[in-house]
């Protein structure tokens, strides 16, 4: 099995959102294993039933991007759209094969008896809010996995971290989250996604989906999605396996006898805690053991962070950074690039990257965090890489890094003052100075800031354990 990352639920301008087709693809190819296009399709209780005439009027165009971006093996698309309904809720319906039409469904069982017996996978998704989800007639057949996570919050619990602030729409009662589902008996997957309203597929913060498959290309993700072999997460794409003996998670077992579970999890940070849930409650929380970690040759995760800039300040700075590395070598390299400032001509991308560094791009906005078409459940004024070293505590590592003001969001006299200028920052450190802390400083000529993160020893940042349930 590999882990493949993607966004299965994202808005550009064929919808009522901004960004155009292109821009969408571009980005999510840059980043992503896989991504889905949902453009709002239409609101069958609403008024407008029959589709949104953007949405119709593009169908075809919509249909050939989803065809032409599919890369098997390489980059997979879906063919999507969003389903709208203030009695039933909102879902976005994934095809396997190409979508000839958007079925403009009047309801939940017109959904739901049109795709049944076709290869397509419906996703509730921000069920938290009031009448989000229609526990009762929920297809767990056609609904494998429930989006618990996007922009607009948690739809977990009726509590806890990440609320339904993301839009005006909630939050409804405790039966209409993800939890209560799960009481009733419903047997799903989870996923997250973005939902993101800027055209940008997987922005840091925003909801990201994990699929265990056996490889990159249709067939292979969406019979995974069917057997609900999926992880959501917030943020950092958390790599979580979980086996019951020779069964994969999602899978249904039985049997008498002893009950063992096997996870492994590794993150991008210092790993707090790992909790297993059973039927609501926890059953077993635990904490990796920090002095475990030795010195010595091993795999480092470090996170480089930037951005900041003054308190209200919309101009949009432009970076250009380069990480070098001495006495060890680069395994890994993923973006932490937040969606905003929105921008239709500007990329954020990792430019390049090989076993003794990488360079990239991106532009950052402290205004973005106040002008955002997004929602305000992670608003990011930074962007960050991380990065996967394999080396020893005198491991070199090299950051340079080039900031340019060019233009600002809103006018104000505070900006004006910034326009044009340039700054940047040239720093050296060793694997064990980080491994002692962080180190922040302020760019050379310009109101912004870099932070180079603790190192994270993989006694820290993965841990390993078993859960075994005794036999009744």
């Amino acid at each position: 099995m590999n882990l493949y990352w993607g966004d299965l639920h994202n808005h550009n301008e064929l919808g009522y959102a901004q960004g155009s087709l292109e821009r969408s693809y571009e980005i999510a190819r840059s980043h992503l294993d896989f991504y889905a296009f949902t453009p709002h399709g239409l609101h069958a209780d609403g008024g407008v039933p029959d589709g949104y005439p953007v949405v119709v009027d593009n169908w075809e165009r919509i249909r050939a991007a989803a065809r032409e971006n599919d890369r098997p093996g390489a980059f997979t698309c879906f063919p999507a759209y969003e389903w709208h309904s203030t009695a039933w809720g909102h879902l976005h319906v994934l095809g396997l094969e190409d979508m000839e039409e958007m079925y403009c469904a009047r309801s939940l069982g017109d959904l739901q008896d049109h795709f049944r017996d076709r290869a397509a996978i419906a996703v509730p998704h921000h069920t938290a809010y009031h009448q989000g989800v229609d526990w009762q007639h929920f297809d767990p057949a056609l609904s494998p996995v429930v989006e618990i996570f996007s922009e607009h919050g948690s739809s977990e619990r009726d509590g806890g971290l990440h609320p339904m602030l993301g839009h005006s729409g909630g939050p409804g009662g405790y039966e209409y989250t993800v939890q209560h589902g799960l009481a009733l008996g419903k047997r799903f997957g989870f996923t997250a996604g973005t939902d993101n309203h800027d055209g940008y597929p997987g922005g840091y913060g925003l909801g990201l989906t994990g699929i265990w498959a056996e490889e990159n290309t249709r067939p292979a993700l969406f019979d995974a999605l069917r057997k609900r072999r999926t992880i959501a997460v917030t943020g950092d794409r958390i790599e979580v396996e979980l086996r019951a003996g020779d069964a994969w998670m999602g899978a249904a077992v039985s049997g008498a006898g002893e009950r063992r579970l096997d996870y492994d999890v590794r993150g991008w940070d210092a790993i707090k805690s790992v909790e297993l849930v059973r039927d609501n409650v926890p059953v077993q929380l635990v904490r990796p053991d920090y002095s475990a970690a030795a010195p010595g040759a091993q795999r480092y995760r470090m996170r480089f962070e930037w951005g900041w800039g003054p308190m209200k300040g919309y101009q949009v700075f432009d970076w250009q950074g380069r990480l070098r590395v001495e006495e060890g070598r680069i395994t890994a390299v993923v973006s932490c690039f937040s969606s905003d400032p929105f921008d239709e001509a500007r990329r954020k991308r990792v430019l390049e990257r090989d076993e003794t560094g990488c360079a990239w791009q991106s532009h950052t906005s402290r205004g973005a965090v106040f002008t955002t078409r997004n929602g305000a459940t992670a608003p990011r004024a930074n962007d960050a890489l991380c990065v996967e070293v394999e080396g020893t505590d005198d491991t070199r590592l090299a950051l340079e890094f080039e900031c340019r003001t060019s233009k600002s969001l809103l006018a104000t006299a505070s900006d004006w003052q910034l326009t044009g200028k340039l700054g940047g920052s040239k720093r050296d450190f060793s694997i064990g100075e980080l491994l002692r802390g962080r180190q922040g400083w302020r760019v050379d000529g310009l109101p912004t800031s870099i932070v180079a993160h603790r190192a994270m020893p993989e006694a820290h940042y993965a841990l390993a354990g078993r859960f075994v349930e005794p036999a009744v």
